[in-house]
């Protein structure tokens, strides 16, 4: 089992941060990739904030209201899903 970050993506060239706005889990939440896990509002539009691995969410990093820098790491999540870049240095 492996824990991965979830982190702000940038949705264009120009964003360097949102304000998250809700949490759709919470700590102990079981996800599945592709579901939604927050709200995030941009100086340019509202959006939803999907998972991009399926296990359970083990830490929040971020509270709702705060503004997060984009490459910050919103939740950690425990997943058996291979990372991306595991095989290479196992």
């Amino acid at each position: 089992m492996g824990k991965e970050k979830i982190i702000l993506p940038a949705m264009s060239d120009q964003m360097t941060e949102a304000e998250l706005l809700k949490w759709k889990i919470s700590e102990g939440s079981e996800v599945s990739k592709g579901d939604i896990v927050a709200e995030i509002s941009t100086d340019k539009v509202d959006m939803d904030l999907d998972s991009p691995f399926t296990g359970k969410i083990i830490k929040l990093n971020a509270e709702e209201g705060s503004v997060i820098s984009v490459g910050d790491t919103l939740a950690e999540i425990e997943t058996e899903e291979d990372s991306l870049l595991g095989s290479i240095f196992d």
